[in-house]
């Protein structure tokens, strides 16, 4: 069973990544970080005994993991492990049971490469990581899953930095090295095989290549600022590492939103190619990561693959269409921002109130509150976007910060789902996942466990009836179709949205 405890100043020299942090940055840090019980307490200890399973495949991690001893292994395979003991060796157990399973595979020739791996892996496949490494810090920075679940191979122990710690000692100047260390990790293990599965680099020479990576600037941008601005100089071109970033365009005497880019996506083109200055304006809507490509760089990409030019040209093609359809369609682009909002773009299970069809009957309360013992799980009043209403009930995150410093496990996601619910016998009522949900979605009521007198307050939040074999109440007894809920992800789901 693995302790994770917060780290106290005296012991910062005990792991080779603090030992720049002096008394003044300590100051400045806490003081940044202000508002937390313990302003460091994103900075933790954790001990994971061999066998254990630290992260799983298409989990969200929220923070940088940095092996002080031991060794762990990350593994590329879905689903194929669980925790365990360590009576045998963790490594044993895991090989007999990638042959058992994975057998069918093991002629496949295709590798991939990963992003937090330093080399690429088959299905199936390891690779063991010593004290000194890192993983985790592409999920956390990027808000998307790992694609390999990671084991302790023995006894180690992990020094945990917190993202939102992580990104206050990335703009600490005086500690330079700390960001080097990652941003070099960054482009040994991931920027590499990121070029390689955009076509417009798939295919250069390998030297070109490593150009490009030894050179791309690596930048960041917090929630709300401004990137690029429409109408100024375009001298680079930029691909979203992590993070969603608005693009908007000049409509009367505002603005109005043309597209949002993702990880993958690429902006910048159309300077580059025409020579022209940005037509759209780009913002940051989170934490955003961008690789920057200078414009000396692609001249060369495009000296040693002309024909690539084509790409830039349909990419740029796409891009005014947009702007065009944005000053065109101009409501199109209001409801366009309830798709992308920052709020709920992370949701797998958003509950939504068509307010064009809703009459307020409070069907929806009193059937939540019939499944679950009287006490409802949703609050029906919340923000609205045109004609939706979004209540104050839990969006099933993606990535459900509130589960990451539950003491006892009493939150869970089963492998596999994205209900993410609370068993009220194993909650202890500390309101760490009440303070860690920034929408307020999770409130402490008091409970009485069966068979006792005692009441206490225990966290509680919607849960997707989980346990309710015809699902969210709220949304089958609704005899106006209003209630609905929503995955974010899902662009099917949204076109349906779109459509009602």
């Amino acid at each position: 069973m693995s302790t994770n405890q917060p780290v106290a100043r005296e012991r910062f020299a005990d792991f080779p990544l603090l030992r720049g942090v002096d008394g003044q940055m300590y100051a400045r840090i806490a003081q940044r970080t202000a508002g937390k019980s313990n302003p460091w307490d994103g900075l933790r200890e954790c001990v994971f005994a061999a066998g254990e399973t630290i992260l799983r495949e298409g989990d969200y991690c929220d923070g940088a993991y940095y092996i002080n001893s031991g060794t762990v292994e990350m593994i590329f395979d879905a689903g194929a492990v669980v925790t365990t003991t360590p009576r045998t060796s963790a490594l044993a157990r895991l090989r007999r049971r990638w042959r058992g399973k994975r057998a069918d595979r093991a002629s496949t020739p295709l590798s991939v490469a990963l992003p937090e791996a330093p080399v690429a892996l088959r299905r199936g496949e390891g690779v063991v990581l010593e004290a000194g490494e890192i993983f985790g810090e592409d999920s956390a920075l990027s808000r998307y899953p790992l694609a390999t679940t990671i084991v302790a191979a023995a006894d180690s122990t992990c020094l945990l930095i917190r993202s939102h710690l992580l990104r206050v000692l990335f703009d600490e100047q005086s500690f330079s090295t700390f960001k080097a260390t990652f941003d070099q990790r960054y482009r040994d293990r991931t920027l590499r095989a990121h070029l390689r599965r955009l076509p417009l680099f798939a295919d250069l020479p390998t030297d070109l290549v490593e150009a490009l990576v030894r050179d791309a600037e690596l930048v960041r941008y917090e929630p709300g600022e401004r990137i690029a601005e429409e109408g100024a100089a375009v001298d680079s071109l930029y691909l979203v590492r992590g993070g969603y970033v608005k693009t908007t365009t000049r409509f009367g005497a505002g603005e109005v939103v043309a597209s949002y880019l993702r990880r993958g996506d690429m902006a910048g083109e159309s300077g580059l190619v025409l020579g022209e200055r940005w037509p759209m304006t780009m913002t940051a809507l989170e934490h955003v990561e961008l690789v920057r490509i200078s414009r000396a760089l692609l001249e060369r990409v495009l000296t040693v693959r002309p024909r690539h030019e084509a790409m830039l040209w349909s990419s740029l093609t796409t891009r005014l269409k947009e702007r065009a359809s944005a000053t065109t369609h101009p409501m199109d682009e209001a409801r366009a921002r309830l798709l992308i909002n920052p709020d709920l773009m992370h949701g797998k299970s958003v509950f939504l109130i068509d307010l064009e069809r809703c009459t307020h009957c409070d069907e929806c309360v009193r059937a939540c509150a019939d499944a679950h013992g009287g006490v409802p799980r949703f609050v029906r009043e919340g923000d609205r976007f045109r004609n939706f209403s979004v209540p104050t009930a839990c969006y099933h995150c993606t990535d459900p910060v509130c589960m990451l410093e539950c003491p006892t496990g009493a939150i869970t996601r089963p492998l596999g789902s994205f209900e993410v619910a609370i068993d009220s016998a194993t909650c202890i009522g500390c309101t760490r996942c009440a303070e860690n949900c920034v929408w307020g979605n999770i409130q402490m009521l008091p409970y009485t466990p069966p068979g006792s007198d005692r009441r206490a307050k225990v966290a509680s939040k919607c849960d997707l009836c989980i346990d309710r074999q015809d699902g969210p109440a709220c949304v089958q007894m609704c005899p106006q179709d209003a209630a609905i809920r929503v995955n974010f992800k899902d662009d099917a789901a949204i076109e349906s949205l779109l459509r009602r």
